[in-house]
């Protein structure tokens, strides 16, 4: 499920989002934004698809997304793996890789 959580976990600033209305059956507004293919909130590339989220202090606001990054930020189901032998394995596979840039890891976890 799309949250504010998560546009705010991957930088994406909340009050450069566009208004959105109230939610209506068959979502005929958004429906209608498709036609103008905003840029992906994420990438830039024009969007497929679009939503709305509820963000704290703004309000109601439009996310476009491309398929791909609509794709990526979706959750899936659970790891078999326990948490901490996941990221164990992601943080090897950065210092393999002399990655430079900062890794940011993000959980629902406390």
């Amino acid at each position: 499920m799309l949250t504010a959580d998560l546009l705010i976990s991957l930088g994406i600033d909340l009050a450069a989002l566009d208004p959105a209305p109230q939610w209506t059956p068959r979502d005929v507004p958004g429906l209608e934004r498709l036609k103008v293919r905003h840029p992906c909130v994420c990438c830039g590339q024009p969007s497929t698809v679009v939503g709305a989220v509820e963000a704290p202090g703004f309000g109601r606001r439009w996310v476009d997304r491309c398929t791909r990054c609509l794709v990526a930020m979706t959750p899936r189901g659970r790891s078999a793996a326990p948490l901490e032998d996941t990221l164990d394995v992601l943080r090897k596979a950065v210092r393999e890789a002399e990655l430079t840039i900062p890794l940011k890891i993000v959980t629902d976890k406390a």
